[in-house]
C-alpha cells in the first residue's frame, strides 16, 4: 500500500453500522494498526487501488 506524505487536514463525519465498525476495528487490531482513523485510512485506499487495479485491467481487455 502506497503511503502518503500529505498532512491530514480533512475531517468528516459518516456512520455506519454497528457490524461495520466493529469489522474495521478487528482488522485494524489484526494488523496493529492503532487508531480507528488509521485502520479507516488505509481501508479506504485499499479500496480506491483495488478499484484502480480492476479498471486498468478490463480498460486492458476491451
Amino acid at each position: 500500500m502506497q503511503q502518503h506524505s500529505e498532512n491530514k487536514t480533512e475531517r468528516f463525519v459518516f456512520m455506519v453500522e454497528k457490524s461495520t465498525l466493529e469489522a474495521i476495528d478487528d482488522w485494524g487490531f489484526s494488523r496493529r494498526i492503532r487508531t480507528r482513523a488509521e485502520a479507516i485510512r488505509q481501508l479506504v485506499q485499499i479500496g480506491i487501488e483495488t478499484t484502480n487495479s480492476e479498471m486498468k485491467k478490463a480498460d486492458a481487455r476491451s
